[in-house]
């Protein structure tokens, strides 16, 4: 993989992952922190569900996925 330099790489490369778990996924926010990419997504269509993937921004890693019932994280 190559690295992440901008939000809009980090944004499709976490939708891509999500999408292969969850068939409603809305992109919330996305933000770089050090020398990782958090991007959230609303993946519910009734109850409030939340994802959030980190990716490392040097690698363009996956580094892992959380997912939360109610608020966001």
């Amino acid at each position: 993989m190559s690295a992440v330099q901008n939000v809009e790489q980090a944004t499709q490369l976490a939708l891509d992952f999500v999408k292969r778990y969850y068939a409603f996924v809305f992109p919330v926010s996305a933000r770089k922190e050090a020398l990782r990419w958090i991007v959230d997504f609303d993946i519910s269509f009734f109850n409030p569900r939340y994802a959030r993937v980190r990716i490392l921004a040097e690698s363009g890693t996956i580094e892992d996925l959380k997912v939360t019932l109610g608020q966001l994280l």
